[in-house]
């Protein structure tokens, strides 16, 4: 099936609403500084080597970091990002199974790297958060077990694979906030679409068969890696757009839209702050309750136990 992605990069505030005011947002990033970008602008071997290695948090993420890194040198693609290949929009034809493109099965190692980066991450912001935030549900868990979900449309079956996640509620029950997703080296514009919508559509399915409650708008959020940048996707489907896609079973009533971050390189000082901002914003965001994300609006729906 065939469906035309219209792509935009947007600045953060068109992405993700504010719930808490700039000085408190400050005040996340400032709690999120590493050791490394106190005393530097730029991550190198002999910065992390000369670091205290007791009481930094960041540690394993920037070990892993800097391995995934080696290994984009080792294959020239160190400075490869989505504005290098951006297309503002791309025609693609959804994958039967999100996983089987070609060239994709010899780098599963490398997609597991990206999302161990991105889940201590989202793990270290998480816990870096004042009490309000975390007390109340929902619960989260972050997990890089991958996950296959599947959709239908129009009679034809599809199955996508979160690569990872950052769950509400208990894992077994699987209620995607954020999905992870894999870039491997090769990867097109176009492929790299076909995953991310794919991805998408199955947490949309997922999230609105947890809400048992019909169509309802709804947005999804996939944090991935493209090259050696971090960047965050949103995704907003209408009910409207949901049920027709659902009568019709075709994306024949015009464009999807995507919207994307820029790129965030987290070896650089300037990069991780603004990284950080928006992660944190998201997670925020996702707990306000203003949110429509169906993971989030099942588990606050949920009776206490």
């Amino acid at each position: 099936m065939s469906v035309t992605i219209n792509s935009k990069v947007v600045e953060l505030d068109d992405l993700i609403p504010k719930v808490v005011d700039r000085e408190c947002e400050d005040e996340d990033v400032e709690r999120l500084i590493p050791w490394v970008f106190q005393h530097s602008d730029i991550v190198d071997g002999d910065c992390l080597e000369s670091g205290p290695k007791e009481g930094c948090e960041f540690q394993p993420l920037f070990y892993h970091l800097q391995s995934y890194r080696c290994e984009l040198q080792a294959n020239d693609s160190d400075d490869t990002g989505i504005s290098n290949i951006f297309v503002p929009s791309e025609t693609i034809t959804l994958p039967r199974k999100s996983w089987r493109m070609p060239g994709r099965e010899q780098f599963t190692h490398f997609i597991n790297d990206q999302c161990t980066i991105t889940k201590l991450l989202l793990q270290s912001i998480y816990l870096s958060l004042d009490h309000d935030v975390k007390a109340p549900d929902p619960k989260v868990e972050f997990t890089t077990a991958a996950r296959d979900l599947k959709y239908t449309i129009g009679g034809s079956r599809y199955a996508t694979r979160l690569e990872g996640a950052v769950l509400a509620g208990p894992r077994a029950q699987y209620m995607p906030m954020i999905a992870f997703t894999g870039w491997f080296i090769g990867q097109t514009w176009n492929a790299f679409l076909m995953e991310t919508f794919s991805a998408m559509l199955g947490q949309l399915t997922r999230n609105l068969s947890l809400l048992q409650t019909g169509f309802e708008d709804q947005e999804v959020f996939i944090v991935g890696f493209y090259g050696p940048y971090l960047h965050i996707a949103r995704g907003f489907f209408t009910k409207d757009r949901i049920s027709r896609v659902h009568a019709e079973g075709n994306f024949d009533q015009g464009p999807v839209s995507l919207q994307f971050t820029r790129g965030y390189d987290l070896f650089l000082k300037e990069d991780w702050l603004e990284a950080t901002r928006a992660l944190t914003r998201l997670l925020r965001y996702l707990h306000s309750g203003k949110s429509r994300v169906g993971a989030v609006q099942k588990e606050r729906r949920s009776p206490s136990v």
